[in-house]
């Protein structure tokens, strides 16, 4: 019966320990199968590095922030450190230490927590950090142990070495020796002394409580212990223990965080390396990206914007939706001949939003070169070519509620320009009427060419006239103006923008390099007529902020409506920047302090610029063969006479220069006027009511300069939303004869305009006893003055005038074959 009980005990152990057996073994099988695999381990995720053109770090973009360094590159001190405090048998046993477990786990057992060491040896370490987590179950433990073995099996001691160094977690941001050498103490991993070494092989046992940023001492103490350990495996002196545990601690500034710049250039590189490679590989994959930034330009341009916000010159205003300071700001700088970009601002702060390529806004008058360019590629215009800057009717449609469009900047007109005043002074009737003759097509066609590509459908509706004061459905980007308008200094030739020169894989394989798609899109000739003009802009008009000195400088203004946009943009002969403020919700940048403009977008480019190309080459724009300056006169676009009050030189291609001589003006009389009958004054008239009129003798057409104001006469309309403005006559100007409400000019039968001559009747408005300040003149002429019935003097001197030009034209003599063609 003993016998017998004690079988079935027996058997009853061994088919229980077979079953435990068995399902421990079950289990540790099931752990390994739900084990990762290692066999294409190629090391973890690697930083991405970004480089300005000088080759310096700008920054990294990294899941995990690890840059990998092979083994041999490590000093010697670091590996020993790392081996003496982590590992000391790392070279002798097969990822697993037996010993080291069997001692932790006396010890836990002591503790009362089982899990409380785990003996990990260097191989394991790498395996938990490569493959698992951080989480201290036997689950975990076994799939490390197992990794360990499969890593020793797979790889050598070296590799293994070197992949865990480049692994592990080293405090902060820092993955890997490398990244901890520049956090810690801004220096390559192989340019660490002996203490260094020993600081950072002290960190992986407890990387935050041992960091030197966070806690000095301790760091210290750990460090010195893993000098202790080292001298007593013998890998140093006690001389060399000695001396590095008196080191001091020598951390970079900041914690090796240098002040980051181009924040917004950053964005857009990695937008781009994005779209190009894919966020994996961008983010893992250890690139380094070598870019086109410019870092001298880059830190002129922030601190340009800095400074202006700071001394108030740009207000600062919190945004309710956002929480951004407004107005906002771009900048972009291109190299006009390859479209490097070489500095780049985004905004005012660091959110992720790049307005210099991702906000869409209205231009204003920066679109007006693109109406011109195509002009003269059209061939019917020359810089010289004269437009009627009067205003013209919105709509003929509409009879009782009449108005004019588009209005010239503070009501304003100048009457009789050429193309280069026009562009010079952001004249905008001219720009529209250019629209008007050139095509709203042909003008979207041609600006697409110069790279902008916001164009929608409705854009291109041919009664789009608003389009030639960039009145966009859309808008534009600054980062595509810079590029346009580079095409003019670029001698017609368009150069696609790009911020990326090279791409290097992890293992230097270069994988891209920028070949930016050049192509020609005007012609050398048009695009330096076009950059004269531009020139003139700054030189003479709205760009006068942007002056150098001995340096050739062209560009444009744009102010939206309501002051809801601000430009200038513009180039010398090397670089091209667009400089943009305005506020993301599209508001008026009408302030308490002060309205913001082009003004202050102009300034801001010329403080900038002047300082970005101080130590450029000076080259000039250069004028091509075929290009010639001829002196004009700006009123009829001929070559000046003997008499002409004004000449400009202008450039034109070769074969479309005038060559006839204007024959408007000749010899001029003045003569007193009365100013309420336009007749000539008397002894009578009132002396406030007198003033001296310029007329040219032979055609009697009287000439500038003077003003001629008008004012719209409608009781249904509010004042504030009534026509009014004013007509500025220049000197030798022929004055023409305008609406008195709406400042339209008369015209002929032929479309031509009627101009004031020169009265050959006295004023009959004061008794008087017909004495004539001027001539003499037959008792008939006063007769007949006095004896118009029910006509006004106004009415009288209309009539006298059209009947004298009428009678020119009939005699084969007309005032425009005086004047020459226009």
């Amino acid at each position: 019966m003993k016998k017998k009980t004690k079988a079935i005990i027996l058997i009853t152990f061994l088919i229980i320990f077979a079953l435990g057996t068995g399902a421990v073994l079950g289990a540790i099988t099931w752990i390994i199968q739900d084990t990762p695999d290692i066999t294409d381990y190629k090391g973890s995720s690697q930083a991405t590095m970004i480089y300005d053109a000088n080759g310096e770090l700008l920054t990294k973009l990294f899941k995990e922030n690890r840059v990998y360094v092979p083994l041999e590159k490590m000093p010697e001190n670091l590996k020993n450190a790392i081996i003496a405090i982590e590992d000391t048998k790392f070279y002798v046993h097969h990822g697993i230490d037996f010993w080291g477990i069997a001692r932790a786990m006396v010890n836990n057992i002591m503790k009362g927590d089982l899990l409380d060491q785990g003996a990990s040896t260097i191989t394991q370490q790498l395996a938990r950090n490569a493959f698992l987590t951080l989480n201290k179950t036997y689950y975990r433990k076994i799939q490390e142990a197992y990794l360990a073995i499969q890593f020793e099996r797979m790889y050598t001691k070296s590799e293994i070495l070197e992949m865990y160094l480049n692994e592990i977690f080293l405090g902060h941001s820092a993955y890997g020796v490398e990244t901890a050498s520049l956090q810690y103490f801004d220096k390559h991993v192989w340019e660490l002394d002996l203490a260094e070494s020993a600081l950072i092989a002290g960190l992986p046992q407890s990387p935050n409580n041992y960091s030197p940023l966070r806690n000095p001492e301790l760091a210290i103490k750990r460090r010195n212990v893993v000098l202790d350990r080292m001298y007593e495996l013998g890998y140093i002196t006690k001389k060399q223990r000695n001396q590095a545990q008196a080191e001091k601690l020598h951390l970079a500034q900041g914690g090796s965080k240098k002040q980051e710049i181009a924040h917004y250039f950053i964005l857009y590189v990695r937008d781009k390396l994005i779209d190009k490679f894919g966020a994996s590989l961008v983010y893992n994959g250890g690139l380094k990206v070598y870019t086109t930034l410019d870092p001298t330009m880059q830190h002129l341009a922030e601190n340009t914007i800095k400074n202006k916000i700071e001394n108030g010159f740009i207000p600062s205003f919190q945004s309710g939706q956002n929480g951004n300071l407004q107005p906002q700001l771009s900048l972009v700088s291109l190299d006009v001949n390859n479209g490097a970009i070489k500095a780049m601002i985004g905004g005012r702060g660091t959110d992720q939003f790049n307005r210099a390529y991702q906000a869409v806004r209205q231009p204003g008058s920066a679109f007006k070169p693109f109406v011109y360019s195509t002009a003269l590629i059209k061939g019917d215009y020359t810089t010289a070519t004269v437009i009627n800057d009067l205003p013209m009717l919105a709509s003929e449609s509409n009879k009782k509620n009449l108005s004019i469009w588009p209005k010239d900047y503070g009501n304003k007109y100048r009457g009789l320009i050429n193309l280069n005043t026009a562009l010079t002074h952001s004249v905008n009737i001219a720009a529209v009427k250019l629209i008007k003759n050139v095509g709203v097509k042909n003008v979207l066609d041609f600006t697409t060419k110069l790279g902008i590509s916001t164009f929608t459908k409705d854009d291109y509706y041919d009664d789009h006239y608003s389009l030639a004061l960039g009145g966009l459905n859309r808008g534009v980007t600054p980062l595509e103006m810079a590029a346009a308008y580079s095409v003019f200094a670029n001698k017609g030739i368009y150069t696609e923008p790009h911020a990326i020169n090279k791409v290097y894989d992890k293992n230097d394989n270069l994988i891209y390099q920028a070949q930016p798609a050049s192509k020609m899109i005007m012609s050398e000739a048009n695009s330096y007529l076009i950059t004269s003009m531009l020139k003139s802009v700054v030189e003479n008009g709205t760009g006068h902020r942007a002056q150098m000195k001995n340096r050739d400088v062209a560009g444009k203004t744009g102010t939206t409506n309501d002051y809801t946009d601000a430009w200038f943009v513009g180039f010398t002969s090397q670089i091209a920047t667009s400089v943009w403020i305005g506020e993301d919700t599209r508001r008026s940048m009408e302030y308490d302090v002060k309205t913001v403009g082009s003004g202050e977008a102009a300034q801001i480019w010329g403080e900038y610029m002047r300082a970005a190309v101080k130590d450029m080459p000076i080259i000039d724009f250069q004028k091509p063969d075929g290009i010639i300056e001829v002196a004009v006169d700006p009123y009829t676009g001929l070559r000046p006479n003997d008499y002409s009050p004004r000449i400009d030189v202008l450039p034109f291609k070769k074969g479309t220069e005038p060559l006839q001589t204007e024959k408007l003006h000749g010899p001029v009389e003045t003569i007193k006027v009365d100013k309420r009958s336009g007749l000539i004054a008397t002894a009578n008239c009132p002396a406030d009511q007198i003033e001296e009129r310029h007329y040219l003798v032979d055609s009697g057409i009287r000439i500038g300069p003077t003003q001629k104001s008008f004012r719209e006469n409608n009781a249904n309309k509010k004042a504030k939303d009534l026509v009014r403005g004013l007509y500025v006559v220049g000197v030798g100007e022929p004055v023409q004869q305008i609406d008195s409400e709406y400042g339209i000019p008369k015209l002929r039968r032929n479309g031509k305009p009627h101009y004031e001559l020169k009265p050959t009747r006295t004023c009959n408005l004061h008794p008087d006893n017909g004495f004539n300040f001027n001539s003499d003149n037959s008792s008939e002429e006063n007769d007949s003055n006095s004896n118009n019935g029910n006509q006004t003097a106004d009415d009288q001197t209309d009539n006298n005038q059209n009947q004298t030009e009428d009678n020119q034209q009939d005699s084969g003599r007309s005032i425009f074959d005086i004047f020459g063609s226009d």
